[in-house]
């Protein structure tokens, strides 16, 4: 099994041409250890579109995608939490 950090500056996130996985990478840096929870407030959404230059509709079909491949997982409105696909230990 290979595993890689996913939240360093050279994280394989980054190398993709898929937009999402670079929305994911900064959502995963604002995500605190202890809780595993994501606010998707107006400072935090600006925040991950200022680093990739997007609009917030651009983010908002990012966030969806994410959800759909199931990267992301609601927990209420405007939380969300990593999925345990992405947390678990081998």
């Amino acid at each position: 099994m290979i595993c890689v950090s996913l939240d360093t500056n050279d994280s394989i996130l980054l190398k993709s041409k898929d937009k999402s996985f670079h929305a994911l990478f900064y959502i995963i840096r604002q995500i605190p250890d202890t809780t595993n929870v994501w606010y998707s407030d107006r400072v935090n959404k600006k925040m991950v579109c200022d680093e990739l230059s997007v609009s917030g509709p651009a983010l908002e079909k990012m966030l969806s995608s994410l959800r759909e491949r199931e990267l992301l997982v609601k927990v209420s409105r405007g939380k969300y939490k990593l999925s345990e696909l992405l947390l678990e230990d081998y």
